[in-house]
């Protein structure tokens, strides 16, 4: 979809939005209409109860007075309860509206009656990035173009007072939503298409965006010694490796902020320890906490973020074969810590435990941050609202649940203190891959991620629960959400950026 900022809606034809508040539900927009239309559109205001409350909607068809095909009131709510995320959402729904009416190009008005522009800087582009964000659709494998979801909308202009300046501040939203449409699409293939070599390769393309990318295969896997990660692989036949990104954008400084860690699980079977086959197909985007590193990477490269930003996924397949991974198995970590593998289907965290370790040793980053499918057991505690925040460090859980609540990506912050780490202790090993029992299993993955952790901020992240969506929510339609991308990116601009400026 284009999306165009214009100062004037005077001349134009066709369908236009109005966007109006519930103290001044019609005062903005009546400006630029005649007497004629003034009145005809009253009368359908007061026929209708149209209210202005958020999300409420009426439509004026070919209204007396103009050349327009239609009016479409908006309404958005109380000035008191209007932010930025509230634009977002407006946004999303319009399009959605407007989808739904096979209308392909609409101008939306700002009502200036109790000043949008001056009170919420920037509101115009983010009623433009969230009606962006409801454009995507994954109709690639669909050969009956019935059966596709339909965009009828292909060009929506906004009309606003500093329409240059939101000219200015829409090309780092379009940016973000690039990054947030490459998240969705890798978490949307099947595994098939998406496996580790093919993931690094999409990886690989993000150089053009000045982004160093270095992927390591298997050989050079195996002479870092990563044997936590190469266990995991060894029982497929699609070949492991890793990516390496790397994007200094603070010229001022040579160290790196933070580097992202991200689970690329390409499939997961459950290895030996095999699944149950109903939801199995679901194990596609096990590869989610990669996605979303890759599509952040993206974005803050995309957007020149004055940050020095590493990453590192790890990609393999968990497959059963006569060559996979047994429980019972002791492997040799990165580290240099032996782990003892209970079950071959807690796979991610032997992933992620050479990951981390690998981002610390080549980037000394100052904060480290890792994403994880990691656990069904997150699931049962915070259900598909939240994902689950493991930190140990205040400040920085602070910062990534207030960027969270900004872009309404939410996030619980759950325990990981000493008193469980003796649960993933071992009699052989240094440590086993999973708990005792079925207690606190999401905090028992985190514990294991941090044994390998050094003494630097460090958060873990389980989106389990909020990568793949089941229907349509704001800005969401259904499949890969993309979650975690616009959490992060915030996180960049209110935690790194915004204090080196």
């Amino acid at each position: 979809m284009q999306v165009k900022f214009i100062k004037d809606t005077l001349s134009l034809k066709g369908s236009i939005v109005f966007l109006c508040s519930e103290k001044a539900p019609f005062k903005g927009f009546l400006k630029t209409l005649n007497e004629k239309s003034k009145k005809s559109i009253e009368k359908a205001m007061k026929v209708s109860g149209f209210t202005a409350e958020k999300d409420s909607k009426l439509e004026i068809l070919c209204p007396q007075g103009t050349n327009l095909d239609r009016i479409i009131l908006f309404g958005l709510g109380n000035k008191k309860n209007t932010s930025l995320s509230t634009f977002e959402s407006v946004g999303s729904s319009i399009v959605a509206f407007l989808n739904l009416k096979k209308i392909s190009e609409a101008t939306i008005c700002m009502d200036n009656s109790y000043d949008i522009s001056k009170n919420f800087i920037n509101s115009p582009s983010h009623l433009a990035f969230g009606a962006i964000l409801n454009t995507y659709r994954f109709n690639k494998y669909f050969s009956d173009k019935k059966k596709m979801r339909e965009l009828n909308i292909t060009k929506l202009n906004v009309m606003c007072e500093n329409f240059e300046k939101e000219k200015n501040n829409w090309k780092s939203l379009l940016e973000l939503a690039e990054g947030i449409f490459l998240t969705r699409t890798l978490v949307s293939e099947p595994a098939n298409v998406l496996f580790p070599e093919e993931l690094a390769k999409q990886a690989k393309k993000l150089t053009k965006y000045g982004i160093k990318v270095e992927v390591l295969d298997e050989s050079k896997l195996k002479q870092l010694k990563m044997g936590a990660l190469l266990g995991v692989a060894q029982g497929s036949k699609r070949k492991p490796y890793v990516v390496i990104m790397n994007w200094n954008g603070n010229k001022k400084s040579k160290e790196c902020d933070v580097s992202f860690v991200g689970k690329g699980v390409t499939f997961d079977s459950g290895g030996i320890s095999i699944k149950p086959s109903n939801g199995m197909e679901d194990m596609k985007w096990d590869m989610g906490g990669a996605a979303v590193v890759v599509g952040l990477m993206r974005a803050i490269a995309g957007r020149k973020a004055k940050i020095n930003a590493s990453a590192v996924i790890g990609l393999v397949e968990n497959m059963p074969s006569g060559a996979a991974q047994r429980p019972g198995d002791v492997v040799t970590s990165m580290s240099g810590k032996t782990i003892e593998v209970i079950n071959t289907d807690a796979e991610g965290r032997l992933v992620l435990a050479d990951a981390v370790w690998l981002a610390q040793e080549k980037f000394k980053p100052k904060n480290i941050i890792d994403l994880a499918t990691l656990t069904g057991a997150i699931i049962v505690a915070l259900g598909m609202e939240r994902a689950g925040l493991f930190c140990n460090n205040d400040n920085l859980a602070k910062a990534i649940e207030k960027s969270g609540d900004l872009v309404n990506e939410k996030l619980w912050r759950m325990p990981i203190d000493d008193s469980y780490d003796k649960d993933i202790g071992s009699d052989i090993a240094d440590m086993k891959n999973v708990g005792s029992g079925r207690g606190a299993g999401s905090t028992a993955g985190a514990m294991f991620v941090k044994r390998f952790i050094n003494d630097i901020p460090w958060a873990h992240i389980d989106i389990a629960g909020v990568t793949w969506s089941k229907k349509d929510a704001a800005m969401v339609p259904k499949g890969g959400t993309g979650y975690g991308v616009r959490m992060l990116n915030q996180l960049v601009i209110d935690y790194w950026e915004n204090k080196t400026s």
